[in-house]
């Protein structure tokens, strides 16, 4: 193996990584030359660590086996009305919580926005002014983006009627609802919930580290975009079922 802190161990690294927590087309292409990566760009040896870390993690590595298979699991069963005809069913709420949970969807939805291109870039509302690197664009934008989501959907939206009907459609044996519960609590989504809530997450070469009691998740972008796509996709359904 490459000595650590060259590209070649940088690329190799990053490939590992993505080979086991990424999604199809993250990380580094089969053909790109770590050659032409410059010594001075390659990412912090803390964060190369923190990756075989996570590789090494046999526990992390089944937890997130289990999140990956619920997640793409609804994403099939949301393409169609199954989620919205099973809370369809359940009893209607007083306004105020129909209210609470449009006003989520929303800022979730003016989050989302943050995370705009230009010719494939990053745009940020600073590049008039600033000529920022990439990396801190990436930072500002598509990792910011990502919390701001993550944030209102799992910490901001846990409690209260979308909480409820879920509980409810469970309870009641729904399999699709069975399915949104056991995204909500399973131990992937868990400790990101826990680490956003509690503030102690921060940004890496290869998308965000949630930190808890139990070590550290590394999770990518792509597969973070995944689990908010599907998020949203849930608030939406529950919105519609509620102002039927």
């Amino acid at each position: 193996m490459p000595n650590a802190r060259t590209p070649g161990h940088a690329i190799a690294q990053l490939r590992r990584y993505y080979a086991t927590y990424g999604v199809a087309g993250e990380g580094p292409p089969d053909d790109f030359d770590a050659a032409q990566l410059p010594t001075a760009l390659c990412p912090p040896q803390d964060d190369l660590d923190l990756l075989q870390r996570a590789v090494d993690d046999e526990v992390l590595r089944r937890q997130f086996r289990v999140c990956r298979e619920i997640v793409e699991d609804l994403a099939n069963r949301l393409t169609t009305e199954e989620l919205l005809r099973e809370l369809s069913t359940l009893p209607q709420s007083p306004n105020e919580s129909f209210d609470e949970l449009v006003d989520g969807v929303f800022w979730f939805s003016l989050a989302a926005s943050l995370d705009s291109r230009r010719n494939g870039y990053p745009v940020t509302p600073f590049d008039e002014q600033l000529d920022l690197p990439l990396p801190v664009k990436v930072r500002l934008t598509v990792q910011g983006s990502l919390v701001l989501r993550l944030y209102m959907a799992l910490v901001y939206m846990r409690e209260g009627r979308l909480n409820d009907l879920i509980a409810a459609g469970t309870k009641a044996r729904m399999p699709c609802c069975g399915r949104v519960s056991k995204l909500l609590t399973c131990d992937y989504v868990r400790r990101i919930r826990n680490a956003l809530g509690h503030g102690t997450f921060s940004s890496t070469i290869a998308g965000m580290a949630f930190r808890d009691d139990n070590g550290t998740i590394v999770a990518s972008p792509g597969f973070l975009n995944q689990l908010s796509t599907c998020l949203m996709l849930i608030q939406l359904q529950a919105v519609a079922a509620m102002g039927r």
